[in-house]
């Protein structure tokens, strides 16, 4: 009898730590929404350092660097807004 009973709390610890669970999930989603998030802060400061270079090497206009500027920068402000409502670090 106590073999049949070790036998079912085996079996039933086995279930629950293979199956996966719910939480393991949300947070691996979180974690992929975090590194999306990165990804796109990281293209959107290229897209400023361009924006910058090509200013600085004159193949565009003060006003195009500025214009473009302004376009990235609710972007940014978003996706860096996002990231700190994660508590992740924007430097």
């Amino acid at each position: 009898m106590e073999w049949a009973l070790f036998a079912a709390v085996l079996l039933a610890a086995t279930a629950y730590i293979a199956l996966p669970r719910r939480d393991d999930e949300a947070a691996h989603d979180v974690q992929s929404a975090i590194a999306e998030l990165h990804g796109e802060r990281a293209m959107i400061l290229a897209a400023l350092r361009d924006l910058d270079e090509d200013a600085n090497a004159g193949r565009i206009t003060a006003d195009d660097r500025a214009a473009g500027r302004r376009a990235l920068g609710p972007s940014l402000r978003d996706v860096t807004e996002r990231l700190r409502a994660h508590d992740e670090d924007t430097r």
